[in-house]
């Protein structure tokens, strides 16, 4: 039994975490600084998260409790491995330690306790284990200060007694940063490690000699883009980087990394250059990694479609299955050449400004390459993401017969049907194309980024390989149409493959609802559930669709059926959409007794508390309907301050908030004035009786009415 299946099962978690401390004195002496370390092993094949996972993992902290008398600088951590595994990219340890500089005061005690404290979450390529914590204790005593000679060997491999580099700057341009630093002659390697993610771990670095001795390390910026990998300040997305933290390893040395960034001067002007180096072996992982995507889970459901049309082409013609095959594949191909026209053209939108019209194809010919071009850019986009995750949810109502697409809406009208539907095939592999992005990371994560910054046409040449890969299995389809009659003759059999395979598509339609959601701000309350019951209305149109639309049904039935279906349609996309946040709103504040009574005593001013929970359904639906802007303006007129009491979890301070306005279940909400008693209103809310209620109990709007 593998360890997930035997956490799963409830048997507990075994430690897979051993720590020891270790000092580099064998005692201290006042007014002498001296180092303390913590050291912590992992039994393999586990391993924790340096301060910067990398990616989604929890982060390994350590803390050092020292007695008074003792000043205590740190921790400063151990430099991690970059790990490359199933998940993606990371940075981690297999044994970590963490070191903290103490400095014992003149009037420091004789004798001394220091605990130390890690805690980490472990993972493998199985799976990772609950957080856990452990600490140890070292006892000093004053003397000479004494070195320890046990003292000096993985210790030395963190920060804070790395090795400094004479100089490093940083410049930036656009979303490439270059890291300029001084080394030995002949260095061969160097890897930036981003302290918050600024900078991409799937990225490729790029380490260049300059002729002055010194070398340039260039480095792709985080856009944010890739939920595996969030930066730690998402504010900072699309503005200029301020400064660069992290640890520069360089050859077998490293350095702490803390220097504010400059502009990187103006580029010269392109050269034109030959075939760029290892383009042979990047398009070869590109064509390896668009094979490999055809079984990641957001792309492999929407093959289903295309298994579930060559099934019903069983014993068809040969001429059939290879137009319909090489019609997907064009599909795909021409999704992947419109992709790198569109990067080539956005990425010299400058240039294009400042040339006349009639030399922008050669602008865009002669284009240099960017490193600020970001794969699957549209996916932070949250209409795009939106509009696939409800395409995504209707093509599997269909698959699993809630309604059918018919001849004409699949092949886009009556012109398809005389083509025998060659137009679906080919949008059906240009859409494969728009899913297989987010899936791209764990196998492209550094071939995608080194094919962005090639020039356009070369860049346009490696992309066309991992089309050819996406499409391989249907290119040898279409080559040898034979293969068709290996697959099982059409039967009722079909339906059920049919149905199963609606579920992966609903799996995809849960993932990219997962990405969604984020772009919506935390601190609007009831999002996901206004999102979800906002898509189950959305599914129920095409439920009603399918069910009183259909051609034998009477004429009147048809009709009420259509009005119905698009008017749930409507409603359900209506509902749904992406968030607009409005930053003229102002802002609900997390309620407590304290705050409350910050508000109305020392501020004196008017509080507004909404008790609220995520399981009450009106609580929700007073949010979505009452909060107007013309309300939101009423309250910020009279300085109302807003608070949301969030009783989702037990909490007896909000139980006992609501008892004396003689309440015990959500909603409620009650407007607090100073000197004044609370005044609750109704259960349910509308913009016009809030207007009123603010306008009869606030004493701002009494003033202006006299």
């Amino acid at each position: 039994m593998s360890q997930a299946q035997f956490d799963m099962m409830g048997f507990g978690t075994p430690s897979t975490m051993n720590v020891s401390p270790a000092s580099s004195v064998q005692n201290y002496q006042p007014g002498q600084p001296f180092y303390l370390a913590l050291k912590a092993s992992f039994t393999a094949p586990w391993h924790a998260y340096w301060r910067n996972p990398g990616t989604v993992g929890e982060s390994m902290t350590a803390e050092l409790t020292a007695p008074a008398g003792f000043e205590v600088k740190g921790p400063y951590w151990q430099v991690p491995h970059k790990h490359e595994g199933v998940l993606g990219v990371a940075y981690t340890y297999e044994n970590a330690t963490v070191v903290w500089e103490v400095t014992p005061a003149a009037d420091a005690p004789a004798n001394a306790a220091f605990t130390l404290t890690a805690t980490a979450q472990t993972c493998s390529d199985e799976g990772c284990n609950p957080p856990e914590t452990q600490s140890t204790t070292v006892e000093l005593s004053a003397g000479d200060g004494a070195t320890n000679p046990a003292w000096g060997g993985e210790e030395k491999k963190v920060e804070i007694l790395g090795d400094t580099a004479a100089t490093i700057t940083a410049t930036q341009q656009g979303n490439t940063v270059s890291l300029s630093f001084t080394a030995d002659p002949g260095l061969e390697s160097a890897y930036f490690f981003s302290s918050d993610n600024s900078i991409s771990p799937t990225a490729a670095q790029t380490l260049t000699a300059n002729s002055d001795g010194s070398y340039t390390l260039a480095l792709t910026r985080n856009d944010n883009s890739d939920g595996m990998y969030p930066v730690k300040d998402e504010t900072l997305v699309g503005k200029p980087l301020s400064k660069l933290e992290g640890v520069l390893v360089y050859g077998d040395k490293h350095s702490s990394v803390n220097t504010g960034l400059g502009a990187a001067p103006a580029p010269a002007p392109a050269q034109s250059a030959g075939v760029p180096d290892g383009i042979a072996a990047l398009c070869l992982s590109l064509f390896l990694g668009g094979l490999i995507l055809n079984l990641m889970p957001c792309v492999f459901p929407v093959i289903g479609l295309k298994v579930m049309s060559f099934v019903q082409m069983g014993g068809g013609s040969r001429r059939k299955v290879f137009t319909h095959s090489m019609a997907f594949v064009l599909g795909v191909l021409v999704s992947f050449w419109i992709i790198s026209v569109l990067m080539i053209v956005f990425s010299n939108l400058g240039t294009l400004a400042e040339v006349p019209w009639t030399q922008w194809f050669a602008t865009l010919w002669n284009d240099a390459g960017s490193a600020t071009r970001s794969w699957a850019v549209w996916m932070t986009n949250p209409w795009i993401v939106y509009c696939i995750m409800l395409l995504l949810l209707v093509l599997g109502l269909s698959m699993y017969g809630v309604f059918e697409i018919g001849a004409g809406i699949t092949g886009a009208g009556q012109g398809v049907q005389s083509k025998e539907g060659l137009t679906g095939s080919f949008f059906q592999g240009f859409f494969v194309t728009v899913v297989a992005t987010p899936c791209s990371a764990p196998f492209l994560g550094a071939a995608m980024p080194a094919a962005m910054a090639l020039p356009g046409v070369w860049m346009t040449v490696a992309l066309t390989f991992m089309a050819l890969g996406l499409s391989f299995p249907y290119i040898v389809l279409g080559l040898f149409p034979s293969l068709v009659r290996l697959l099982p003759q059409p039967g009722e059999w079909m339906e059920s493959l049919k149905q199963g395979l609606s579920f992966l598509l609903f799996a995809a339609a849960a993932w990219m609802l997962d990405v969604y959601l984020a772009f919506w701000p935390e601190s609007e309350s009831g999002a996901t559930m206004w999102v979800n019951m906002s898509l189950v209305v959305f599914c129920a149109a095409f439920w009603v669709y399918g069910r009183w639309c259909l051609p034998f049904r009477p004429l009147g039935t048809r009709i009420a059926g259509y009005v119905v279906a698009i008017a749930l349609a409507v409603l359900g996309f209506w509902g749904a959409q992406p968030y607009e946040e409005d930053s003229s709103r102002p802002e609900w504040i997390e309620w407590s007794p304290e705050a409350m009574k910050e508000a109305l005593e020392e501020d004196e001013s008017p509080v507004f508390v909404d008790y609220t929970a995520k399981w009450c359904a009106t609580c929700q639906m007073n949010k979505k309907v009452a909060y107007t802007d013309e309300v939101y303006a009423a309250m910020s007129e009279a300085g109302v301050v807003l608070m949301r009491a969030d009783k989702t979890s037990p909490n007896e301070e909000i139980d006992a908030a609501m008892r004396q306005l003689n309440r015990s279940s959500v909603p409620v909400n009650a407007l607090y004035v100073p000197g004044k008693e609370p005044v609750v209103t109704s259960e349910l809310l509308t913009p016009d009786y809030l207007l009123d209620f603010l306008k009869e109990n606030l004493p701002a709007a009494e003033e202006e009415e006299e």
